[in-house]
């Protein structure tokens, strides 16, 4: 999803309220990577994402995972982390590696 100044929010966020959203972020898609997190509350982030057009209908848990992951790293750069819009490569995790310094488990990339 690029980043269209048309779209951009009409009032500014304050930054550690941004910040927090990444952390909260993070936390969240970490518990939906590793199925931690019950089955209702995970399809609930996926509706929002969905009604965003973050997410497309036929979605698995890997696009859940990459949809928080680019909202998360658009959050950060809203911020300031970094000096252009990021694009939307696939997560390190979703190639079979490492993700947020942990290994792959095989049983997590099944789709639920």
């Amino acid at each position: 999803m690029a980043n269209d100044p048309a779209n951009a929010l009409s009032n500014p966020l304050q930054r550690r309220d941004a910040e927090v959203l990444i952390g909260i972020l993070a936390v969240l898609d970490g518990v939906i990577w590793g199925g931690s997190l019950d089955k209702w509350t995970t399809s609930k982030v996926a509706e929002r994402l969905l009604q965003q057009s973050l997410l497309t209908a036929d979605h698995n848990r890997d696009e859940v995972h990459q949809a928080l992951n680019d909202l998360n790293q658009r959050l950060r750069y809203a911020v300031g982390d970094y000096d252009s819009p990021p694009s939307s490569p696939a997560c390190p995790c979703l190639e079979g590696r490492w993700c947020r310094n942990r290994p792959i488990r095989k049983d997590v990339l099944a789709s639920p």
